[in-house]
């Protein structure tokens, strides 16, 4: 026990993931270019110190820099080290139970069979120059862990008997009660979304003996939270959200499928992207069948580059000035998707969601390619490629960062209504081969992108300008 900290606080927390995602190794192989961290069991995990630093990150936004301080620790002339300690999110089994210690036949239970290989999900990415084609050395790939993997963390804390001590424990079971996380590699395109499916917490007087009494019977295992009381969490919202109903006009298809999903009598050479993802039906984990997907990368990415060219048109920066055409140059780019320049970076303020489709019709388009000069068909040239059909989606986009939405110039606000109008109609493509048809999608409602604040942000002069 430490003494001016005589009251020890435990939180049990369960995350579910809404969407793929993966904690990184910074490390490659021969074949790919981003791998997972993995525990003792070569098994998918959640570190303590990413944990920490996300919780950190979010404590520090909503309760400011000295309270955040005062709680994770920091250094400096104030220097104190952290009364809270963050453990490791362990992921669960197909019964639902967190994976302590040393495994032997991982091999028996199908989830961890599945997350113990070395590439569960791998997403083909490729970066794209303000031509609209693939920068040079752009392409890479990302392994992922499939959405509705579970894990479990206890996070402990010694407060003292003053009210700012308890009030700090308050405000991050009040954070992790707020429903949602954001973890791991690539989260503003639509990975590493976690909901909080199950929070408990207990606290203990050490100076009683019924409070060491009860600490040292307290949970040991992250299965057991006998002693802990729960506590409701709340659904995740965002600031302000963008909602856009799309109907694809023809044929559409993001990324390269390992198999076809549809039945044909050869496979078509092309497919488009398909995942699986994790069910819990009763306390035991169900391994879907594969379903098509739109990642949230490939509309941040059209959107992205959309947002420079209007940004450009309002400011009259046009082809052929002093300023760089790159997107990542473009301040509208910098402040609404966050940009990574030298040393520094910024992060986004826009949150884009993974769309998963549930049965979506397909077609196969049989293509040749023609000799430039005769002609005719090139011999050995014809292929096939498989497209999903006329699908309805609705697109969701979320915001970050509810201060610094407030400081987006008008302009880079205009870049954006203008970017999303021309999705709704149907002058921005999505996915492959936009320059050959595919991917157009409109708004069959013809109401365009819809604001949950009914467009006071978007069309409303910001902070920034009102103060000046």
């Amino acid at each position: 026990m430490i003494v001016e900290r005589p009251y020890y606080c435990l939180a049990h927390i369960t995350l579910e993931a809404l969407s793929a995602h993966g904690i990184h190794s910074g490390q490659g192989d021969a074949t790919h270019d981003v791998l997972l961290v993995r525990d003792a069991n070569g098994l998918p995990a959640l570190p303590g110190s990413s944990l920490a630093g996300v919780l950190r990150h979010a404590y520090c936004e909503r309760h400011g820099q000295d309270a955040t301080g005062r709680l994770f620790g920091q250094i400096g002339e104030q220097a104190q080290p952290s009364w809270l300690s963050v453990g490791w999110g362990l992921v669960h089994d197909s019964l639902d139970r967190p994976c302590e210690g040393l495994l032997d036949d991982k091999q028996r239970d199908p989830l961890l069979e599945l997350l113990a290989n070395s590439k569960p999900l791998v997403r083909q990415r490729v970066r794209l120059e303000h031509t609209g084609a693939a920068s040079d050395q752009g392409k890479f790939d990302v392994t992922l862990i499939p959405a509705g993997v579970r894990y479990t963390a206890w996070l402990g804390y010694w407060c003292d008997d003053s009210e700012e001590s308890r009030r700090h424990w308050k405000n991050l079971l009040a954070l992790l009660g707020a429903g949602s996380l954001l973890i791991g590699h690539g989260v503003r395109s639509g990975n590493g979304h976690f909901e909080v499916s199950e929070l408990a917490q207990a606290c203990w007087d050490l100076r009683t003996p019924q409070g060491r009494q009860a600490y040292v019977a307290r949970p040991r295992s992250r299965r057991d939270h006998q002693g802990l009381q729960a506590l409701e969490t709340a659904l995740a919202t965002t600031p302000v959200q963008i909602e856009l109903q799309l109907r694809a006009e023809a044929g559409w298809r993001v990324g390269g499928g390992e198999r076809s999903l549809g039945r044909h009598e050869k496979t078509p050479d092309l497919l488009p992207q398909h995942e699986l993802r994790v069910h819990w039906e009763n306390g035991q984990a169900v391994l879907s069948r594969h379903f098509h997907l739109l990642p949230g990368s490939a509309l941040k990415g059209a959107l992205r580059h959309r947002v420079a060219y209007h940004y450009r048109c309002l400011s009259g920066d046009f082809a052929g000035l002093a300023s760089s055409p790159a997107p990542e140059d473009c301040p509208a780019v910098a402040q609404l998707f966050g940009q990574a320049k030298d040393n520094e970076g910024t992060a986004g303020l826009l949150l884009f969601h993974d769309l998963h489709l549930e049965d979506p019709r397909l077609k196969v388009l049989m293509h040749n390619r023609i000799d430039r000069f005769t002609g005719g068909v090139i011999d050995g040239a014809l292929f096939s490629e498989e497209v999903l059909w006329q699908t309805e989606v609705t697109l969701r986009i979320g915001t970050l960062h509810p201060q610094r939405l407030a400081t987006v110039d008008a302009l880079a606000r205009q870049a954006l209504q203008r970017a999303l109008e021309d999705l709704a109609g149907g002058w921005l493509p999505l996915g492959a081969n936009g320059s050959r048809g595919l991917g157009i999608f409109s708004d069959p409602t013809g109401q365009g992108p819809r604001w949950s604040d009914q467009g006071q942000w978007i069309n409303g002069a910001p902070a920034m300008e009102v103060d000046a």
